[in-house]
């Protein structure tokens, strides 16, 4: 979930957290727009959520896509603060410190990366490997 926190939290500022459905039902959004972009199948994508991530630069692009539609990207970069503002917006109370604790163990992780897709990727794998148990892509 954490990483969908990155991904999804839409532009929507809206003062209410989002239900799970209602995180979902945003994700879906994004995949119609950002799938077709990258030309990425669901055999590639629908994996993220089990922790199995396809090391391709279609995949790795997908991620980068739905993160600039969450606005976590500004100038071709990983933006941390605008995500764990979408974060204290978007999020369900429970899983906003997870989150949290993930992305800032996340947060070095670009660093290391020049293209938006691969730190996109990487970042988004170390969330996941940092707790599973609140991730989710869409």
């Amino acid at each position: 979930m954490l990483l969908a926190i990155l991904r999804f939290l839409l532009f929507l500022a809206v003062c209410e957290a989002m239900t799970m459905k209602q995180i979902k039902n945003t994700g879906k959004m994004m995949r119609k727009t950002c799938q077709p972009k990258n030309n990425v199948a669901d055999e590639k994508i629908d994996p993220l959520n089990d922790g199995v991530f396809i090391d391709e630069k279609e995949v790795k692009c997908y991620m980068a896509c739905i993160m600039k539609m969450a606005n976590t990207i500004k100038n071709g970069k990983l933006n941390f603060e605008a995500a764990f503002k979408q974060v204290d917006l978007l999020l369900p109370e429970d899983l906003k410190a997870p989150t949290k604790e993930a992305m800032n163990a996340c947060r070095k992780v670009p660093d290391d990366y020049k293209d938006i897709c691969d730190a996109s990727f990487h970042v988004t794998k170390c969330i996941y490997n940092h707790n599973p148990s609140i991730f989710y892509f869409p």
